[in-house]
């Protein structure tokens, strides 16, 4: 006997390929066919003409707004300039100068370029105080326009309290153009033409031997020895207020002396340190042989006790003078 399945066995299945067709797809895609497009690209004279007539209809758009914007702020700038600069109203006719130095109205103008007469609008305030702070004699400076016309200056210069003279590098003391000035911090400037009359009654730092870079323009000297010289000439300004006697000249010795010299040709040897002391001593010695009428050749400061006094004899033999003894007198000689 046959075991395939009867028709009344297969219930409601009718047909028997219906169990076979399940297991196959009725329809195949595929996924990896390759997709191709046409670019067609019309070339001829009539859209490339219209083509020309787009671009340029945009670009003299373009220019017509940059002309507008550009007449507009010509006209601006041209107007105010008119109303500014070239109005007399703010022509420039006074200059507020406040100094602390020897600074007057007309050096200011010469150094600082500007023009009498022209408006507070046209000056570059800016490059003025860039122009004026290159000179290492100003140390701050500000400028400022008061309308209608005036132009407001505060100064803050360098004051000079001694001259410094190295003959190896060609700075001579007391000279306007050869000479080197000194502030109170050591700071080295050039003398400038409106402190000349002031600075020739200045003292003088001499230095003989220095190393490259201890005197630089504009800088604090970095001589340790000179800076001494310097500490000594200021203490001597202060203390010797009300004394017949000065010390116009305080020079470098040695790395550990220094040697200096009275407006009336007094030498003498101090130390690097105890200043003080020292200058004192000084000044009860100097008082001393003014009381009896002498005078002093030379003296050292240096010893505590003991101090060695050379007197100077009148009309006897003068002791021999070293290279820097004639070097201190030149600079004593009027």
């Amino acid at each position: 006997m046959s075991s395939a399945p009867s028709v009344a066995e297969l219930g409601s299945y009718p047909y028997l390929f219906a169990l076979k067709m399940s297991r196959y797809k009725t329809s195949r895609v595929n996924r990896h066919g390759i997709e191709r497009r046409f670019y067609i690209k019309v070339r001829s004279p009539r859209i490339f003409c219209f083509s020309c007539l787009r671009h340029l209809r945009s670009a003299g758009k373009l220019f017509l707004i940059g002309a507008l914007l550009g007449g507009a702020i010509w006209g601006v700038r041209f107007g105010m300039r008119e109303f500014f600069v070239e109005n007399e109203e703010f022509a420039l006719r006074h200059l507020d100068l406040n100094t602390n130095g020897e600074l007057d109205a007309d050096h200011f103008i010469e150094v600082s370029g500007i023009t009498p007469g022209s408006s507070v609008f046209a000056l570059n305030l800016r490059d003025m105080e860039e122009r004026l702070l290159g000179r290492p004699s100003i140390e701050n400076v500000h400028l400022s326009r008061r309308l209608p016309g005036t132009l407001r200056v505060t100064i803050e210069e360098r004051e000079p309290v001694a001259w410094l003279e190295c003959r190896p590098l060609g700075i001579i003391g007391k000279h306007p153009l050869a000479g080197i000035l000194l502030d109170k911090d050591g700071v080295c400037f050039p003398c400038e033409s409106w402190w000349q009359e002031r600075a020739m009654e200045l003292p003088v730092v001499l230095v003989s031997q220095v190393q490259e870079g201890d005197i630089t323009i504009g800088k604090e000297i970095r001589h340790h020895q000179a800076k001494k010289a310097l500490a000594l000439l200021r203490l001597s300004q202060e203390s010797l207020g009300g004394a017949e006697w000065s010390l116009p000249v305080v020079a470098v010795r040695n790395d550990y002396s220094l040697e200096a010299a009275t407006n009336t040709g007094v030498m003498a040897t101090f130390g690097m340190e105890d200043h003080e002391e020292q200058l004192r001593n000084l000044v009860i010695l100097m008082d001393a042989t003014a009381r009896k009428g002498e005078s002093i050749f030379t003296v050292n400061l240096i010893p505590k006790r003991n101090i060695p006094v050379i007197p100077e004899l009148a009309g006897g033999p003068r002791w021999p003078r070293s290279r820097l003894h004639r070097d201190i007198e030149a600079l004593l000689r009027p």
